[in-house]
């Protein structure tokens, strides 16, 4: 499963590295979030995370608002672009695994839709 998705990175990334792409897909499922709590949750160094938040503001991907609850304190938020380029780099990926998955054979493809619900339970830990 690991290379797989190492195959799909390669193939649809859009000139982002991983660390970037993860980041704009936790903006996009959880809502502005603080740089430090970001950091935590990638496991980075904070300053870090500042540098890829930096990158990502200069391509108009995400923006830096004040915190209503610390005044000191930075959120970080998706921007329409970005949620474009998520988008965008998704619907590659998909094409890929589509494209990878037309190459099995029935027996092949219906095995692994058979695994599918034994592999969401995994997730779900």
């Amino acid at each position: 499963m690991a290379l797989l998705t190492q195959v799909l990175r390669a193939q649809a990334h859009r000139g982002r590295s991983v660390g970037s792409l993860l980041v704009l897909a936790r903006l996009d499922a959880g809502g502005p979030a603080r740089v430090t709590d970001l950091a935590a949750a990638e496991r980075v160094a904070q300053p870090t995370m500042t540098g890829l938040i930096g990158r990502l503001e200069a391509d108009g991907l995400v923006r830096k608002t004040a915190d209503p609850a610390d005044a000191r304190a930075v959120r970080v938020e998706l921007t329409a672009a970005g949620r474009d380029q998520l988008a965008a780099v998704r619907a590659e990926r998909a094409e890929a695994l589509q494209a990878r998955l037309d190459l099995l054979d029935d027996d092949a493809r219906a095995a692994l839709a058979a695994a599918l619900p034994a592999l969401d339970r995994l997730t779900d830990v």
